[in-house]
């Protein structure tokens, strides 16, 4: 009995070691292939989380909590709202929302050294148990930031559409290595611009031990494809008031000299007048030749080619003809006055097409201190650092897509819920804009001598109630939507819309690229939320131990067979007939790729059949190839 103990103890022992050697070859080949990989831009080593572990990390679904649905029969959007870590929400939006995203914004923690940001992995779990964030001065601190982020920005990356956008915040902390991973994983040609954005007075010291008091931060903007078309902003072009100026022509008969194929005349002093007129668009506009304009349009190019040589016959005038789109057929220069100015001018009317309004590029610098000052009041909910007020997102919107409806944004670090607030308050005026929120239900507290006690950055939000992150993202929607009363007393009509609030959870005993019959039979059955979420077909109207069927208010089903066992098969087949609908999405169980059963619905129009699970599981692996 003894020996026989020794020998199974010893035999666990060998296992264990080389279970280890295995652990340590896979990573010594992963850290080769990274450094193979990457001859050129941002490098760090890479910090696994705790889920990564083949033991813990399942095959990810959605479940529904039904109880916490709000549902406004207003004919407005139903908003959907994840619970649960963001990169296994990614991954399931993969399956369901490939390609269909608009617009993504998130605001991710900036590594601070104090602003939250705690890392899910053994060796950083057990050096700070309490979920204490990364101190500044841990070696691994940029790495576990950037780990953390490539696998996440990789996930949301494939969810935009060719012609989306995608817009993150952040601070000097991380700025420079996350503008570098951007460009590995969009390509620096679909780099746009780095927007600054005041956030507090120069006066209003937050800390007084920094050597600089910073004031403003950072939004990094990227398109998906050069299909994204930048957007202008629309400005009024309809006051005349720099158009006061006539000239008079005293000489008649003006000396005549050849610039550049055109005859143009001249008029030396005393032989015009400039006259100041009533401001019309009728008139003349002085404009000084300086900086961009001696390069930017067609008078600058003419005026440094041609007068700038004659810049010394000071208050000299020129007309020269065929030029200018104001309908005159002539335009006039001016050179400087003295030798004490710098440039001349010239004279320009109102275009012949102009129009009331008239559009620009947008400007890389926003001043949003006011609001940032103000945003405690915003959607009834408190928060205590990074809450980012309605107005700022509204401006990202704007810039990423003006004025367009039916708009699919998606927010995968929600923390207050600002942007689900400003997607709900868009459909007042503009119509059927949809948000995907996610948030993990971070604790608020920590647990010290048996008490819980509030986080430093969570004192707020603890002792007004909340102990978690998720409860404060869907206490601002239920408020958005039914209407509250702010801090200040200030009450707030309800904006209408719906939303859905589903969490994240797992199911089979492997990995997608290792899914048993067994584990693809489990997900068939608990893959029926992210089918209605794929088809938009959010409302469950019948369940049975069978099939499922979801709808929308458009007259979209979506029709779930999902049992291996087929004898309710021709029950199903007849309801999915019998519906009135302007579109039939069914999904059946098979263990092929479904065309038998299409025959089955072969007659009928605006059916669509297609195969489960296998699909789910093949983008899945693609997302860990």
């Amino acid at each position: 009995m003894l020996q026989q103990h020794c020998e199974d103890s010893m035999a666990e022992t060998q296992e264990e070691l080389a279970r280890k050697v295995r652990e340590l070859q896979k990573e010594v080949e992963r850290l080769n292939a990274q450094l193979k990989e990457k001859r050129f831009g941002l490098t760090w080593i890479d910090v696994p989380e705790a889920f990564e572990k083949e033991s813990e990390n399942k095959i990810p679904v959605l479940e529904e909590v039904p109880e916490l649905a709000i549902h406004n029969n207003d004919g407005k959007p139903t908003h959907i709202l994840i619970e649960g870590d963001n990169y296994h929400a990614l991954t399931c939006l993969n399956y369901t929302h490939r390609k269909k995203v608009d617009i993504i914004y998130f605001d991710p923690p900036y590594n601070t050294g104090n602003d939250g940001f705690t890392y899910k992995d053994k060796r950083f779990l057990e050096e700070y148990p309490d979920g204490t964030p990364i101190p500044k001065n841990h070696p691994l601190r940029h790495s576990a930031w950037l780990s953390f982020m490539e696998k996440r920005m990789h996930l949301a990356q494939q969810l935009l559409k060719d012609d989306g956008v995608m817009f993150v915040s952040i601070n000097e902390d991380e700025l420079a290595n996350l503008r570098i991973l951007l460009d590995q994983l969009f390509g620096s040609s679909n780099y746009i611009t780095t927007f600054t954005i005041k956030v507090r007075h120069e006066d209003r010291i937050l800390k007084g031990d920094k050597p600089i008091h910073e004031t403003t931060e950072f939004l990094l903007m990227y398109r998906c494809t050069d299909s994204f078309q930048i957007n202008k902003r629309v400005i009024d072009n309809s006051d005349p008031s720099e158009y006061r100026y006539e000239i008079r022509e005293i000489n008649q008969n003006p000396e005549k000299i050849e610039l550049g194929g055109k005859t143009v005349s001249v008029f030396k002093p005393g032989e015009y007048e400039i006259i100041d007129v009533p401001a019309d668009f009728s008139h003349l506009k002085s404009i000084n030749i300086r900086g961009s304009i001696k390069a930017g349009n067609s008078s600058g190019r003419f005026h440094m080619s041609y007068l700038e040589e004659r810049n010394n016959y000071f208050s000299y005038l020129y007309k020269v003809p065929d030029m200018g789109n104001d309908g005159r057929g002539y335009r006039y220069f001016l050179t400087r006055s003295s030798a004490n100015k710098a440039n001349g001018f010239y004279f320009q009317g109102s275009p012949v097409n102009r129009e009331d309004t008239k559009a620009i590029p947008y400007p890389n610098f926003f001043d949003f201190e006011e609001e940032f000052n103000n945003v405690g009041t915003e959607g009834g909910v408190p928060f205590d650092g990074g809450k980012k007020p309605v107005a700022f997102l509204n401006k990202i919107i704007e810039i990423a897509k003006g004025n367009k409806e039916g708009l699919l944004v998606l927010d995968f670090f929600a923390g207050s819920g600002s942007t689900g607030h400003c997607i709900i308050e868009r459909n007042k005026t503009l119509k059927d804009n949809q948000i995907i929120l996610v948030q993990l239900p971070e604790l608020t507290y920590e647990i010290k001598k048996g008490k819980k006690v509030a986080k430093d950055n969570c004192k707020n939000v603890f002792n007004s109630g909340f102990e978690n992150v998720t409860e404060i993202t869907y206490k601002r929607c239920c408020n958005v939507i039914n209407g509250y009363i702010d801090n200040r007393g200030n009450m707030h009509v309800g904006l209408g819309n719906s939303l859905k609030y589903y969490r994240t959870a797992f199911v089979g005993k492997n990995q997608p690229k290792a899914a048993t019959d067994e584990d693809k039979l489990t997900l068939a059955k608990k893959a029926g939320c992210l089918l209605g979420l794929a088809e938009n077909t959010l409302y469950e109207t019948e369940s049975t131990d069978f099939y499922q069927f979801y709808t929308n208010e458009h007259g979209h089903w979506t029709c779930i067979y999902f049992q291996e066992d087929y004898s309710h098969f021709e029950e199903f087949r007849k309801k999915v007939i019998e519906i009135d609908g302007n579109k039939k999405s069914v999904y059946v169980f098979c263990w092929t790729d479904g065309a038998e059963f299409a025959t089955e619905f072969e007659y009928e129009r605006n059916v669509t059949v297609k195969s489960i699970p296998q699909p789910i599981l093949d983008i899945y692996k693609s997302l860990n190839a």
